[in-house]
């Protein structure tokens, strides 16, 4: 960074930076972008007659291969998954939209307002999610087929596709940034696909005509729209679901145009060459958007082999990796751990996911090479394993310098399972909006690391901002004990200037967690390591023993849980901190901080995790400089 740029405010300061690490496709395509939504927009082209001239009279459409794959994925999901579509699709049937955990209800439910003032108060991915058709898709697998769905879900969806392909032009001011962006569009591909196959496949009789043809008619006019509108801009998982959406449409449209399977699969090739990492995981580091990435490449794979095709090796071995990764990725809960931007309740849940991995061919011994084991990969998740749980440590990057928006700091943070049970979490997301707990859930004080004085290791700013970059150089052994050594030093044009080491290691029933801190903001700054507990866990702290870790509804009686022994301080405190397990929620949980310092030289704290029965004399070394 420049001495001009450092007098610059921060906000400048971090656009700047941000600015320097985009790809210039993304630059173009944000140019492009623009000039499409703002400048064409005003000129007197009639966009719709043009999308409209280019579909051909007749479509031959064939659903046999998403058919087939529909029932596979259904088959896969569990009672709890396929209740919630059902009730989902019921409610949103009875015109109570609830997407982001927010509900808005419909005054006239077979044809809402699809730009009703009411999205004004809620996050863009609120209108997004209701443009995409995301309640059509909870309707398609919920439900078997449309004789076993309610006549009032099947009534009121038919209508909304009616109404849609009657209403919703393009071109309109604004068009790429609400109904027409090419994310929700690429989605909206996908759904239409799907209800296409499920109101007229298998048995079914006396669909109407009229409704066959508006959505192959939609689903061909929302392909063109796409194939023009490719997001270079955005990139990220955004280009998987734009390729999927084209393959999927040109497999839907075979004697049409068979290019879109072609640019679908480039899209996927040169998009998962680039975002799978050698261990596959995704490059975004977040296990939500990891699990959606792989599902979408392995219903790709799926609906190729139902069409007959030949699934390219490529394809396939991509989708292998990515499966085995998240197979290592899932913890004891089975359910994804929150780190970096995810939430539960986004993608299919993980069981489901890896069960529909499995049904399409990938199976449960598909293991990578030894050369790109996750075990020593470098998306940077380390599971360290012993008797009483597993610890997992994020010792990488955080995230791709050219898309920041989903990285969190979370370097060297830590994540714990006991006995099957959440106790140490991630903090989750609230939602994408510019504010200050979007601010808090990427800081540092959000994660179970270490933080010097109040400043962030990478500075972060609003939804997407992110300054100079480090990243942990990392040591795994999985010996007898296991051992994690992780370091990293901030970048020196950073505001914050310190070197932190952590250590962890693992053996027979305990963890034991040590941080070492050094450089000029050590010498000056308090350090705090934060341990934020599961809303379910309660934490109690005895000045003469261990930290007693326990879950609420267990009584006095009950063995606690957990016990932790602080090391190199004596000055533990504890707050509440707000956890965002899914977008939209909001609980209370409690955060154990110890605090040190500021010291000269060098600053050393840590703690001991063992059962709660477990530790003997260890309690007494919780004091000042304990080693």
């Amino acid at each position: 960074m420049t001495e001009s740029l450092r007098t610059l405010p921060k906000t400048v300061q971090l656009y700047g930076h941000t600015l320097t690490q985009l790809e210039p496709a993304q630059v173009l395509g944000m140019a492009e972008r623009t000039t499409r939504n703002s400048v064409l927009t005003r000129l007197p082209l009639d966009f719709d007659g043009r999308y409209d001239a280019a579909i051909p009279q007749t479509l031959s459409v064939a659903i046999s291969p998403v058919e087939t794959d529909l029932d596979l994925l259904r088959d896969e999901l569990s009672e709890s998954t396929v209740r919630t579509f059902q009730q989902r699709s019921r409610q949103a049937a009875d015109g109570n939209l609830t997407f982001l955990n927010r509900t808005i209800q419909f005054r006239s439910p077979d044809q809402p307002n699809w730009f009703d003032d009411r999205f004004d108060d809620y996050p863009l991915l609120w209108p997004l999610k209701l443009y995409a058709f995301e309640p059509l898709r909870w309707a398609t697998l919920g439900f078997k087929d449309p004789q076993v769905a309610p006549d009032r879900v099947v009534e009121v969806f038919d209508q909304w596709m009616r109404d849609w392909a009657d209403s919703i032009g393009i071109g309109q001011p604004g068009y790429l940034r609400n109904a027409w962006t090419p994310w929700a569009v690429s989605l909206r591909i996908q759904t239409l696909v799907r209800y296409l196959a499920w109101r007229t496949g298998g048995t079914q009789e006396g669909v109407s005509e009229r409704l066959t043809e508006a959505l192959a008619r939609e689903i061909y006019r929302n392909s063109l729209f796409l194939t023009n509108h490719v997001e270079g801009d955005v990139g990220g998982n955004h280009l998987v679901e734009n390729g999927l959406a084209l393959l999927m449409a040109g497999l839907t449209f075979p004697e049409n145009d068979s290019s879109w399977v072609s640019k679908g699969l480039s899209i996927l090739g040169r998009t998962g060459a680039k975002q799978f990492l050698s261990d596959g995981g995704h490059y975004e580091r977040s296990p939500m958007y990891h699990t959606i990435v792989t599902t979408r490449y392995v219903t790709a794979c799926s609906v190729l082999a139902a069409s007959n095709r030949t699934v390219p090796n490529w394809l396939t071995a991509m989708t292998r990796q990515a499966v085995a990764y998240l197979r290592y990725l899932c913890p004891p809960d089975k359910r994804i751990p929150l780190c970096n931007d995810a939430v539960f309740g986004q993608a299919l849940p993980l069981a489901d996911c890896l069960g529909y991995a499995a049904a399409a061919g990938f199976e449960s011994n598909d293991r990578p090479a030894p050369a790109q084991s996750p075990a020593s990969g470098e998306s940077g998740y380390y599971w360290l394993d012993t008797d009483h749980g597993r610890l997992l440590v994020d010792g990488g990057p955080v995230g791709p310098p050219h898309l920041p928006g989903h990285s969190h700091n979370d370097m060297l943070s830590v994540l714990l399972w006991v006995d099957g049970h959440r106790v140490l979490t991630d903090t989750g997301v609230y939602d994408y909006a510019s504010d200050e707990r979007r601010q808090y859930v990427r800081s540092v004080a959000g994660h179970n690391t270490v933080q010097v004085g109040d400043t962030e290791p990478i500075e972060i700013g609003g939804k997407y901002l992110m300054g100079a970059r480090t990243e942990p150089t990392v040591r795994h052994e999985k010996t007898e004990p296991a051992v994690f050594d992780g370091c990293y030093e901030t970048a020196s044009d950073a505001s914050a200037s310190y070197r932190h080491n952590r250590t962890i290691v693992a053996a027979d029933d305990w963890w034991l967690v040590r941080d070492i801190l050094g450089g000029p903001d050590t010498e000056t700054e308090p350090s705090v390591s934060r341990l934020h507990f599961h809303p379910d866990i309660a934490v109690t702290v005895d000045e003469s023993g261990p930290i007693r870790v326990s879950h609420r509804a267990a009584t006095d009686d009950d063995p606690s849980l957990l016990s932790v022994y602080p090391l190199g301080t004596s000055d533990v405190r504890t707050t509440t901190t707000q956890y965002f397990p899914e977008f939209g929620v909001t609980q209370d949980r409690q955060t154990v901080e110890l605090r040190s310092g500021p010291e000269s030289g060098t600053t050393a704290l840590g703690y001991l995790l063992a059962p709660g029965a477990s530790g003997g004399d260890i309690s007494g070394s919780s004091g000042d400089g304990a080693e």
